[in-house]
C-alpha cells in the first residue's frame, strides 16, 4: 500500500447534509463559493496545507499560509476569506478561519470538504492535467476515531478470512471481522460507495460529498476501489492504513496491545492529502 502524507461521489451519485462546525468560523460549500464568485463577490482563498501539497496543486490565486503559521502571520485586512485544507478529516482550516476572524477586516469561513470537495465539483485548480503517478491517501485508526461523524462513510471491502488451524483440520470457518459499527459508532458503514443508502441521501445544491474511508483486509481491494473512484472523478477518499489488521487490535501496534512497558510508537502514520 502506498503511503502518502496527511491528503466522492459526484453530485449525481450522492449528497449529504453539511456537518455543523462548532468553532467560531462557519463552513461554506464549494457550490456556494462558486456561486458567490459568479455573482462577482471578491473572495481571498487561504491554503493552510504544507508547501509540498500546495505546490502539487491549489485553488488559483490562493495565498499559502501553513496552518501552524496562521496565528503569527501578519496580514492586511482581506475581507471575505475562504480557508481550506485537504478535506480528509483535518480541522486545520476551521481553526485557522477562527483565528482570522479575531482580527479586524476579516470575514473568514472554512471550505467544507476542503480541496478534495472543491476538486470533485470540477472547479479550477493548478494541478496539472493528464496522467499522474498513483498515490492513495491514507488515514490512521487514531485519526479516524477523531473525525468519525455524519461526514464520514466507511466502505467495508473486507472479506472474511478462513481460520488457518480449522482449514488444516478440514473444518474451515470464517474468522470474525471487527464490527465497524461498534468501533466507529458515529460513522456510517456501507458495503459499496454506490450503495443505495448513499445514493438516496438528501441531495442539496450546497451539500458536500462525505469522506469515504476504504477498509479492506490489506489485500488490495481498497486500492482497486480507489482507482475506480478516481476514474469517476471522486477525490475525497482515504484508505484505512492497516485495514482489518489494525482494527483487530483496536489501533494498538506492537507491544502496546499486550500491556508492555516498552514505549513503542505506532508505525502507521499519515496526514491526508488530496488524491491526484
Amino acid at each position: 500500500m502506498n503511503m502518502t502524507t496527511l491528503s466522492f461521489m459526484p453530485a449525481r451519485w450522492l449528497g449529504v447534509a453539511l456537518v455543523g462546525i462548532t468553532f467560531a468560523a462557519g463552513a461554506v460549500s464549494p457550490a456556494q463559493v462558486r456561486q458567490r464568485l459568479a455573482d462577482g463577490e471578491k473572495i481571498t482563498f487561504v491554503d493552510v496545507r504544507n508547501q509540498t501539497l500546495f505546490q502539487a496543486g491549489h485553488i488559483p490565486g490562493a495565498i499559502h499560509i501553513p496552518a501552524q503559521l496562521v496565528p503569527a502571520k501578519q496580514l492586511p485586512p482581506l475581507g471575505n476569506v475562504v480557508v481550506y485544507d485537504g478535506g480528509l478529516g483535518e480541522t486545520s482550516a476551521t481553526a485557522a478561519a477562527s483565528v482570522l476572524n479575531q482580527r479586524p477586516g476579516f470575514s473568514a469561513e472554512a471550505l467544507d470538504g476542503g480541496l478534495a470537495a472543491w476538486t470533485s465539483t470540477r472547479a479550477d485548480t493548478t494541478q496539472p492535467g493528464g496522467m499522474q503517478a498513483e498515490g492513495n491517501p491514507e488515514i490512521t485508526y487514531a485519526q479516524l476515531q477523531q473525525v468519525q461523524g455524519a461526514d464520514v462513510v466507511l466502505v467495508d471491502l473486507r472479506q472474511p478470512a478462513a481460520t488457518t488451524a480449522k482449514a488444516a483440520a478440514g473444518t474451515t470457518t470464517n474468522a470474525p471481522l471487527t464490527d465497524l459499527t461498534s468501533e466507529f459508532p458515529k460513522a456510517r458503514v456501507v458495503q459499496s460507495p454506490f450503495a443505495g443508502s448513499i445514493m438516496q441521501s438528501k441531495v442539496a445544491v450546497a451539500a458536500t460529498p462525505p469522506l469515504l474511508v476504504l477498509v479492506d483486509n490489506g489485500d488490495g481491494r481498497a486500492e482497486a476501489m480507489a482507482r475506480t473512484l478516481k476514474a469517476n472523478g471522486v477525490t475525497r477518499y482515504v484508505i484505512l492504513a492497516g485495514g482489518e489488521q489494525i482494527l483487530a487490535v483496536h489501533g494498538q501496534a506492537g507491544l502496546q496491545r499486550i500491556g508492555s512497558s516498552v514505549n513503542v510508537k505506532k508505525t502507521i502514520s499519515a496526514q491526508p492529502v488530496v488524491a491526484p
